[in-house]
């Protein structure tokens, strides 16, 4: 029970960081966070099958997907990191880098404490890897969306 209640925390207290945010922005950037979270969710179906990290008792258990994660804490860390770098690489990879360095060794090491998901097949080094590259793919679909925008005139044209 205690674990279904933290998975529950998991994805509700992040979205309470939203009061914070204009619905411009949130506009601006729902398109690469939800690119994200299918490419989150995409790399959990592989950790399914190939048993990278196992999630103990997830809130919905025939989804292989860890909604609570995906959601939550990920899905709103990646709206703001787009609000306070976008348009900066350098800042945008060094902010998510810190980020998943955090995620990839303290968190996971305190998830694997309070045993909400364990790593299996995957060490953290690898799970940081992977978390910079899928975020330099984020970056990437955002320029390519920036860039459809603004052929449509949906954006203004920066000078």
């Amino acid at each position: 029970m205690k674990g279904k209640v933290m998975l529950v925390a998991l994805l509700l207290l992040p979205w309470l960081s939203l009061f914070k945010i204009d619905k411009m922005t949130f506009k601006r950037y729902l398109p690469v966070l939800t690119f994200s979270s299918l490419v989150i969710a995409l790399l959990s179906e592989l950790s399914n099958r190939y048993t990278w990290w196992k999630v103990r008792k997830p809130l919905f258990p025939n989804l292989s997907s860890n909604i609570s994660f995906i959601f939550g804490p990920f899905f709103i860390a990646n709206l703001w990191v787009f609000k306070l770098t976008y348009g900066n690489f350098k800042n945008y990879l060094l902010v998510n880098g810190l980020f998943d360095y955090l995620f990839a060794y303290p968190l996971t090491t305190l998830a694997e404490k309070l045993k909400v998901y364990r790593m299996v097949n995957m060490t953290r080094f690898q799970l940081f890897a992977l978390s910079v590259a899928t975020s330099i793919i984020n970056y990437l679909y955002q320029l390519f969306i920036e860039d459809v925008l603004k052929a449509k005139g949906e954006i203004k044209k920066q000078a």
